[in-house]
């Protein structure tokens, strides 16, 4: 890949704002586009810390992804639109659609959540659990964002002529759509030590 276009994120990039309901706040970590309002955005990404019992914003219009990101575990009720999911493993994830009225009950304290929101039609995601082995992601640089988030640990980050990178926990990496760039790239994430989680994230526009 002749260039690359990273950006390299910690706590001082990322945004404090309240929950959507004004129940709690949340950490934005990136949104798309720059600036979006919690109406009108094509994707975003977010940390909170859930420390009880509580209904979740609805974000109609909008497919989520809910990572366990440290904590012993919530349970998310959707009434009657599924069945109830539960999450007691830091790296276990639940999707479901934004439409969704959703009851988060703590399991047993309080945990921390890694949220992935994309604008349905416009963008389609997927949220992957990084843990244990390395992993090979193959990117399509003209046509996808990667966004890719320590959460304990240390993660490495190379790219075969492109970079190599590290993360700590709280730290992520953002590579954005390559205008005009073709073909495969490949980004191989490799956990530093057994303890070690990174969530990776793809974004495309559907």
């Amino acid at each position: 890949m002749p260039s690359l276009t990273a950006r390299r994120l910690g706590p001082a990039d990322y945004r404090v704002m309240p929950w959507k309901n004004g129940l709690g706040s949340t950490v934005e970590l990136a949104v798309h586009p720059a600036g979006a309002s919690l109406e009108n955005f094509d994707w975003r990404l977010s940390m909170a810390d859930v420390t009880r019992d509580g209904d979740f914003s609805l974000y109609p219009g909008y497919d989520r992804t809910l990572m366990l990101a440290m904590g012993r575990g919530l349970e998310l009720d959707f009434a009657t639109a599924s069945a109830p999911q539960r999450l007691q493993r830091p790296g276990e994830a639940a999707q479901f659609s934004g439409d969704w009225p959703a009851y988060c009950r703590l399991l047993d304290g309080p945990v921390r959540d890694f949220n992935v929101m994309s604008a349905r039609g416009r963008v389609e995601h997927e949220c992957l659990e990084v843990s244990g082995t390395p992993i090979e992601f193959i990117w399509e640089p003209g046509f996808e964002t990667l966004f890719c988030l320590g959460l304990a640990g240390t993660l490495v980050l190379k790219m075969p002529g492109a970079g190599e990178w590290q993360l700590a926990s709280g730290e992520s990496l953002w590579l954005p759509v390559q205008a005009g760039q073709e073909g495969l790239a490949s980004l191989m994430v490799m956990p530093h030590t057994r303890e070690t989680l990174g969530a990776m994230v793809r974004l495309r526009s559907g």
